[in-house]
């Protein structure tokens, strides 16, 4: 396969659709409906009214537009996702509006469906979307591959709890608006997704052997854009001995508070601090190997320390 083969592979099961998280859900609608030939685009994320998809369908007198929201879902939706779709229907000027899901709807939200003439395309239905694709030539389908969940352990408020104010989020977003438009890659997610984006930012890869690990990037995206990438996240590496120096600073004083000692030099001097940062002992023998470490301040905290430096050895250079 060619590096610039961006073709899409359908999934051949409903079993196979409901391990897609809900973006890949919206992406195999959008490309489910341009397989069928008609004009299809994806709303904006941040403002979507309800409205995941709209899609522009031939009719006798012309054509309507029918506004879609996708719904990868395991229970039943409710009627606060159906009736969410209703400004949609205006703010797009939609004929039509559907609710397409993996599951079923609540009775409550299928009355509320049936009083506001919403399409219900429920589980069973899009199994007929899937062999309807199994009809027409030329499709491409997944060759029994595991599909891997985009949403790997969630940041915790360190980072990115608001993304849109994150320069490493906001940075590999316009990477990926740049990347889509130099290469015709569309739609924008097809270049890698927004929980890419933060598993790449939870893991910081440092070459390309270690993006190899990033969910939703394969061997052709890292061929093609994997170095760009790279130098993103090198904008936002910490220096490790800076961050290791600054803990034991903080450990200082803490063990200078617990013991009582005069002040936080009287645990090591900054001379100390600077060998400890170079050796990072682990063991007593190696602390009492370190020049200007009191024997007596060895023994007061010596195997505290110890146990602190491993943890801080496991956190910065694993």
């Amino acid at each position: 396969m060619n590096v610039f083969d961006f073709s899409y592979e359908f999934p051949s099961t409903i079993e196979e659709l409901d391990k897609f998280n809900g973006k890949e859900f919206e992406i195999f609608l959008f490309k489910f409906f341009q397989e069928l030939g008609y004009s299809t685009r994806m709303t904006d994320d941040t403002n979507d009214n309800g409205i995941d998809l709209i899609v522009k369908m031939p009719i006798e007198q012309g054509t309507k537009n029918v506004g879609i929201q996708a719904k990868r879902w395991k229970s039943k939706v409710g009627a606060d996702e159906v009736r969410s779709m209703l400004d949609g229907r205006e703010h797009y000027s939609l004929n039509e509006i559907w609710i397409v899901t993996t599951s079923d709807l609540t009775s409550a939200a299928k009355t509320t469906a049936m009083n506001n003439k919403i399409e219900i395309i429920n589980r069973d239905r899009v199994k007929i979307f899937l062999e309807e694709l199994k009809k027409r030539e030329n499709v491409k389908f997944r060759q029994n591959k595991s599909i891997k969940k985009q949403s790997p352990v969630i940041p915790t408020s360190e980072n990115l709890e608001k993304d849109d104010n994150d320069p490493f989020f906001i940075d590999l977003k316009k990477l990926r608006s740049m990347i889509s438009k130099e290469h015709k890659i569309y739609p924008i997610y097809f270049v890698y997704n927004n929980a890419t984006i933060k598993e790449i930012i939870l893991k910081k890869p440092e070459n390309l052997e270690e993006l190899k690990n990033i969910s939703g990037l394969g061997d052709q995206k890292i061929n093609l854009f994997g170095t760009q990438i790279i130098e993103v996240v090198k904008k936002y590496l910490v220096n490790k001995d800076v961050e290791i120096k600054n803990e034991l600073i903080l450990l200082r004083k803490k063990i200078s508070k617990y013991n009582k000692l005069n002040n936080e030099y009287s645990a090591y001097n900054d001379n100390v601090l600077d060998e400890l940062v170079k050796l990072l002992p682990i063991t007593i023998e190696d602390l009492k190997g370190i020049k200007g470490f009191k024997e007596e301040n060895i023994q007061l905290f010596g195997q505290y320390l110890i146990k602190s430096i491993i943890e801080i050895k496991s956190k910065y250079l694993k």
